[in-house]
């Protein structure tokens, strides 16, 4: 009986993890155009989504509801934070196989200046000072990373680049915004601040907003 009671309870515990997947999907998809917004020219959204949902599985199989948090806002950082720790893994290969790239192809230009053969692999290893082994994994390198120079991959507007500091700007505008909603959230209903905390804060929608309530 023991035996039963805890098979019941692991089909249980499937079937809901398999509803916090299929009942995300759209959110992750969300998340990875959001995303992909700012890096189109360097992945691919179907690559942006694939990882999205793989991190929505494997948090659904970690999600433990203690009443703090909704599934939906512990799943919306788990595969943001994903997404841009591709980005910034994925930054530094392409910033390095661009410089590579542009290493051999001066190595190359300068061989064939000084009338030597720039396809011998020997003597533009022997120009980087480096081995024709490690002269491969600079050509596979540099094939992997995006045929751009570092100043058009380089974006004001790019996720990989983005400072995250407030400008003087932002911040005095935060501030106001801030002293503004305080001011003006004092002057609410405890209902009608519920209401708003459950939104914006726990990404609760109206039908679960209403079940709360």
């Amino acid at each position: 009986m023991t035996g039963l009671r805890v098979y019941a309870a692991s089909a249980s515990d499937q079937n809901e993890i398999a509803e916090r997947v299929r009942s995300h999907m759209p959110l992750v998809r969300k998340i990875a155009w959001q995303v992909h917004g700012r890096v189109r020219d360097l992945f691919e959204i179907e690559d942006m989504i694939q990882i999205g949902m793989i991190t929505l599985v494997e948090a659904s199989q970690r999600f433990q509801d203690n009443g703090v948090s909704t599934f939906g806002a512990y799943a919306s950082v788990r595969v943001r934070g994903a997404l841009i720790d591709h980005l910034r893994k994925h930054l530094t290969l392409t910033r390095l196989g661009v410089q590579q790239r542009n290493q051999i192809t001066a190595a190359e230009l300068t061989i064939k200046a000084a009338g030597g053969d720039s396809r011998d692999s020997a003597a533009v290893a022997a120009r980087l000072g480096i081995t024709t082994n490690e002269l491969a994994v600079w050509r596979d390198r540099a094939a992997a990373a995006p045929h751009k120079s570092l100043d058009e991959i380089y974006d004001d507007h790019s996720a990989w680049f983005v400072d995250k500091g407030p400008t003087p700007e932002s911040a005095v505008v935060a501030d106001e915004l801030r002293t503004s909603l305080i001011a003006n959230l004092k002057r609410l209903k405890e209902r009608e601040a519920l209401v708003l905390q459950l939104y914006f804060v726990e990404d609760l929608n109206l039908e679960e907003i209403s079940e709360v309530l």
